[in-house]
């Protein structure tokens, strides 16, 4: 099978972290081939999506750690799946991907969903399950948002097209008024997200890889200290876990939803008990998770990938007789 990664340049990725690498050795154990592309490298024309992508091969023992072929110009109809693993931002650049991936499922199937991407947000997708989630509003109104603040005491400042921790505050009351103000200068008058802080989060941010709906692995992530953030990219330490009964209910409830919309890949975020975040662009932490629990999800994931290009298929075979 014929495999293309949307990501990010291969130069800029974090390699303690990057999922999507794994997966490509996985394939390659497997006797897949795996090519590599990056948002520069999608075009849209009157005659469809198109794409300047490269085969790679792997090696983290060397420097550089990939190999790259031959631009292969053959474009999106020579591949079986296009997996989108680009990081946040998501910006203009992240919005002109999906429209060109949403062309190219005309001739391939593409995971995550690119109609889902561009239309749901991450940050936001939890607000679908209000009785999960700590306190939250939404708002680019300073008023909204001071008077959040000071009703709860303390909370979380979040950016909603970021990931890795980037952009978010943790503000106290009395200091509300200055770092809201700052944060809309910041982002140029964009709505933030504002959540009740949990306390609870300096015993961890966890983790749950759910595939196709279901939890295949979590784990732990420890904050350096109570005023510090619990993403991996800001130091947090990672620590194994179990999912809890409540935790299980959530991804349950969840998953309709993220099957209704074609995200077979996502992490679920939770802070003492409370969904806080739903990834579905590049959900990561796959290889903190097989650290801490001695697994191989990257196994159960690439089962799933030769099970869905599969079924894919017989489908569009089916649907062209």
């Amino acid at each position: 099978m014929r495999f293309l990664f949307i990501i990010d340049p291969l130069d800029t990725l974090n390699l303690a972290t990057e999922t999507s690498l794994l997966l490509i050795e996985e394939l390659t154990r497997r006797g897949h081939r795996s090519s590599v592309a990056t948002i520069a490298d999608l075009s849209l024309t009157h005659r469809g999506a198109t794409v300047r992508a490269r085969p790679i091969e792997i090696d983290l023992a060397q420097q550089p750690f990939y190999r790259l072929g031959v631009v292969d110009d053959d474009g999106f109809a020579s591949f079986d799946l296009v997996l989108m693993r680009k990081d946040p931002p998501v910006d203009e650049a992240f919005i002109f991907a999906t429209h060109v991936l949403e062309r190219a499922t005309a001739v391939v199937p593409v995971l995550n969903n690119p109609v889902s991407l561009r239309l749901l947000n991450e940050k936001l997708l939890p607000l679908q399950f209000p009785q999960w989630t700590p306190p939250t509003v939404v708002s680019a109104d300073p008023v909204d948002l001071i008077r959040f603040a000071i009703e709860h005491g303390r909370v979380v400042l979040k950016p909603l097209t970021e990931c890795s921790g980037r952009g978010i505050r943790l503000v106290d009351a009395d200091t509300a008024p200055s770092a809201i103000h700052a944060a809309l200068v910041e982002r140029r008058g964009s709505p933030l997200l504002e959540q009740k802080f949990l306390p609870g989060v300096a015993y961890g941010d966890k983790r749950i890889i759910v595939l196709d709906g279901e939890p295949i692995g979590a784990v732990n992530r420890i904050p350096q200290a109570p005023d510090r953030l619990a993403n991996i990219h800001q130091g947090a330490q990672v620590q194994r876990t179990e999912i809890t009964a409540r935790e299980r209910s959530i991804v349950a409830q969840a998953a309709g939803l993220l099957r209704q919309h074609g995200l077979f890949l996502a992490g679920l975020d939770f802070i003492d008990g409370y969904l806080t975040e739903i990834n579905i662009t590049s959900p990561s932490a796959v290889r903190q998770i097989n650290a801490v629990s001695g697994t191989q999800l990257e196994v159960t994931i690439v089962d799933f990938l030769e099970r869905f290009v599969t079924t894919s298929q017989k489908q569009r075979t089916c649907a062209r007789s």
